[in-house]
């Protein structure tokens, strides 16, 4: 059989105590520490996924805030093309009324010229006729009456 030793029961007896002792006085405390750094874990990842959604609701606002500031510059520079635009066609329209302008008063100056340019080159006409016609009649023409004739002849010479 087993031989039981008092050296033995004393251990025995000793470990129990021990046991009880530290079941009584450390144990509890020692339990009470895990528990209160599991709770402190808990509180610290719900902490942490409180952090998380409030990252990501702030996240999702400043995306919001951002497309909204690239739409208002896309309007901004859309509304800035269509002015310039508007400017340009506006200068564009004054440039080409004032070029239509310039023109028929070119024209209307260029017709007044060419009227007095035939003006002045009929009444060379008529003087060198009569000049012409008294040097082979050799006789001065000098009458209005004369003068109308040589006229009414170089307008119909004009005229062809």
């Amino acid at each position: 059989m087993v031989n039981f030793n008092v050296t033995l029961i004393a251990q025995v007896l000793n470990f129990l105590i021990l046991v009880f002792i530290l079941a009584k006085f450390a144990y509890k405390p020692l339990m009470k520490i895990m528990d209160d750094r599991k709770n402190k874990i808990a509180g610290d990842l719900a902490a942490a996924e409180t952090a998380k959604t409030d990252a990501e609701s702030i996240k999702a606002e400043y995306a919001a805030k951002l497309a909204a500031a690239r739409q208002e510059a896309q309007a901004i520079i859309d509304n800035a093309r269509k002015t310039a635009q508007t400017a340009h066609d506006k200068i564009l329209a004054d440039t080409k009324a004032e070029q239509d302008q310039i023109v028929k008063t070119a024209k209307e100056a260029i017709a007044l010229e060419k009227k007095q340019a035939l003006s002045e080159i009929r009444a060379h006409v008529i003087n060198l006729s009569l000049v012409a016609a008294s040097k082979i009649v050799e006789q001065k023409l000098g009458s209005e009456e004369d003068k109308k004739l040589a006229g009414d002849i170089v307008d119909a010479v004009l005229k062809q």
